[in-house]
């Protein structure tokens, strides 16, 4: 039986990954994949790259049997992590067509379900750690 500290953590990283694609209801593919400046990120890439922190980060440490989404991703989606691997520009992460919105929404519900699913079984302190670094990453 889990205990309520790790429901708890599941009900925050569910409201978490909730909360920022609730964030871009009304916005369309094109709208998630604007980049006003060098300096910023479209909104498509912050969804993709917390995806990514957890798919790196949690599952591929942990997870029996770890096999990534889509394996370029790694290098798309990293932003500042360079001991992890190499990465894409910043400045030019309007310029990512693909995958489109409606795949990098499709990977996060991956992603999350495989997460919440490591948390039931393995609600490790170091696994627990993770999760709520990456809740605070995306918030």
């Amino acid at each position: 039986m889990m205990s309520e500290s790790t429901d708890s953590l599941i009900e925050q990283f569910i409201s978490s990954r909730n909360y920022s694609t609730n964030l871009i209801k009304g916005l369309s593919p094109e709208d998630c994949q604007s980049q006003s400046m060098d300096e910023t990120s479209p909104t498509k890439w912050h969804l993709a790259h917390v995806t990514w922190f957890y798919e790196v980060m949690v599952l591929k440490q942990h997870e029996v049997d770890f096999r990534f989404w889509n394996p370029q991703y790694a290098v798309l989606f990293n932003s500042y992590y360079n001991i992890i691997g190499d990465k894409h520009p910043r400045p030019k992460r309007g310029l990512l067509t693909r995958p489109g919105l409606e795949e990098v929404l499709d990977w996060r519900k991956n992603i999350d379900q495989r997460v919440v699913n490591l948390l039931r079984h393995n609600p490790s302190a170091e696994i627990k750690w993770l999760i709520k670094l990456g809740i605070n990453h995306e918030q």
